[in-house]
């Protein structure tokens, strides 16, 4: 009998997969997606009588939870630039109590010439059916370097527990005078963590997990994760959200930090601030320089969503800063201090800074406005709900389609080549974009928090210039960031992006909070169609895994065409 699995007091002693980045793999080593048991903030999902009377005669437990290599977060994947990435992805998921079918997105990488291993459900591939199914996914960084991630894009699923970090590395960085280490005990994660998978709309989430390890409110005082430094050295931080949902101010008690890397993207060293605000899928490189004394000092990663936010005592929301000769102890509890928090606005390309087109608000090729709206319990972007087609939009240029057949017809966007393209997102009701107060009932059906929600929204295969930051009045195009995913702001607020359709395919285009992808929150670009197939060469192990996936569902193939 499994009596620790029933006794609540005992959660925290279980033992369980390791939850913290001290697992890295290269860009060739293989990934199987599996079911574990994991208790990050020392609670075992899901927690119920029933379950708990079923351990008791040994039945099986529901693992809940769905990961990389058997850890949470998945292992960090380290690579040079120049790399080639030969990654084959086996799908071992057996737990009927949430997705079972996957696939893995190279968040950040743009996949020039190879759209097909973009991973995006409903876009790019077939999802990789469990029982043991794989997919070899192979392509090149071409050049790229700095730090990105990698998810499931099928459903919600990455929300329970299928993600992970990658680091590009360059020998010849730019930013290379400015600090001593950048290794992979410099990498910090931030997560939200649910009580239940399957996340949807409007799920507050039960814990803050920075590397992988976290506490709940009034939950046990299990370990935090630990950043060890040395007085005296410089450190490049490479904060990387692999959130769900919620967007993080992140800051470390008594240090300033320097900001020298966007999204993948080098900057111009900033001013020292405080704090920055991350959102879903962005990633920053950050500097700290150790010149304060010996000691343990707090990291916070204070999250935007109640119940957890502002919610600091016994470590919720917290890790260690460690100074080497320090006592393994924690700091003393304390309320943050008022924090300088950086502007999006203030971030500036270190290379190639100007943005694409002329310097003038009609100085593209391609103007359009996405106003983001929510009815009937699903979002729309001009008026239409996203919703992914049985048959990839790729499959369907593959099996002959013409450019005005795909579908889903409403949400796709065709884009002429070498163009400049500007965007303009905005929410237009208070619906879509809420302005929340404690007690106040959201649309999804549940108490929330003090905030506006903000949209991240994140585009496959490219970044862009980010002309007018919701942060900001003002439009710049001298030297605006340039990241691939950006805040559009609350109600009535806005952001204004450019970028050069360079690169062929069907790219998608979307909220990264991924319960609202998964109510409509996206349209997709094809881009170039005429020359997708042509500048994507498309290998048969892709097409095989359409039709392995097709009859696992019993659907009907579409037969493609060579």
């Amino acid at each position: 009998m499994r009596l620790n699995l029933v006794l609540p007091a005992l959660v925290g002693l279980l033992v369980l997969p390791s939850l913290t980045l001290g697992v890295a793999i290269g860009p060739t080593s293989p990934m199987t997606i599996s079911n574990v048991r994991i208790a990050p903030d020392g609670f075992l999902r899901p927690y119920e009588p029933f379950y708990c009377f079923l351990a008791l005669f040994d039945d099986p437990w529901p693992t809940r939870a769905a990961v990389v290599n058997g850890i949470h977060p998945g292992p960090l994947i380290v690579a040079q630039k120049g790399d080639l990435f030969d990654v084959t992805v086996t799908n071992k998921l057996t737990d009927p109590s949430i997705t079972l079918d996957t696939s893995i997105h190279w968040h950040g990488i743009f996949q020039r010439g190879t759209t097909w291993a973009d991973g995006p459900e409903g876009v790019s591939q077939c999802p990789i059916p469990p029982k043991g199914h794989s997919f070899r996914y192979k392509f090149s960084t071409h050049g790229q370097a700095g730090s990105f991630w990698y998810h499931s894009h099928f459903g919600n699923q990455y929300c329970d527990g299928v993600r992970g970090p990658i680091v590009v590395y360059d020998k010849n960085d730019p930013h290379r005078g400015l600090y001593n280490v950048d290794n992979e005990d410099t990498v910090i994660t931030l997560t939200d963590w649910f009580r239940e998978p399957m996340v949807t709309p409007g799920t507050p989430p039960a814990s803050t997990l920075i590397n992988g390890k976290g506490r709940f409110i009034k939950g046990p005082l299990v370990d935090l994760a630990v950043v060890n430094v040395r007085k005296g050295a410089r450190y490049r931080f490479r904060l990387i959200s692999l959130s769900c949902d919620a967007n993080f101010i992140f800051s470390i008690d008594k240090h300033k930090l320097i900001v020298i890397e966007a999204d993948g993207e080098s900057t111009v060293p900033t001013k020292s601030v405080d704090a920055v605000q991350i959102f879903a899928g962005q990633r920053y490189s950050l500097i700290l320089h150790a010149n304060q004394e010996i000691s343990n000092y707090w990291i916070r990663a204070n999250p935007n969503l109640d119940p957890l936010k502002d919610v600091f005592k016994y470590g919720v929301n917290s890790a260690i800063l460690r100074y080497a000769g320090a006592k393994a102890v924690e700091p003393p509890f304390s309320k943050p201090p008022t924090l300088e928090l950086l502007r999006e606005s203030d971030l500036h390309p270190l290379i190639n800074p100007r943005a694409p087109g002329l310097p003038v608000i009609n100085g593209s090729d391609f103007d359009k406005t996405f106003e983001v709206d929510f009815q009937g319990g699903r979002f729309l972007m001009n008026n239409e709900s996203w919703k992914a087609p049985s048959a990839p939009i790729l499959l369907q240029i593959l099996s002959g389609k013409n450019a005005s057949e795909l579908m889903p017809q409403g949400s796709i966007v065709h884009l002429k080549r070498n163009q400049v393209v500007q965007l303009k997102i905005t929410s237009i009701s208070d619906v879509a974009t809420p302005l929340i107060g404690i007690g106040q009932r959201l649309p999804f059906d549940f108490q929330s928090t003090n905030c506006t929600i903000q949209h991240p929204f994140h585009l496959h295969g490219h970044a862009f210039s980010v002309i007018k930051s919701a942060d900001s009045d003002t439009f710049n195009f001298k030297d605006p960031v340039r990241r691939d995913v950006v805040s559009i702001g609350g109600l009535n607020q806005f952001a204004v992006i450019r970028f050069v359709t360079d690169n062929p395919g069907p790219w998608i285009f979307h909220c990264h909070i991924e319960p609202h992808l998964s109510v409509g929150l996206a349209v997709v670009f094809v881009e170039d169609f005429d020359n997708i197939l042509r500048s994507n060469p498309i290998p048969q192990s892709w097409k095989d895994l359409c039709e392995v996936y097709e009859k696992s569902k019993a659907l009907p193939a579409v037969p493609p065409q060579a």
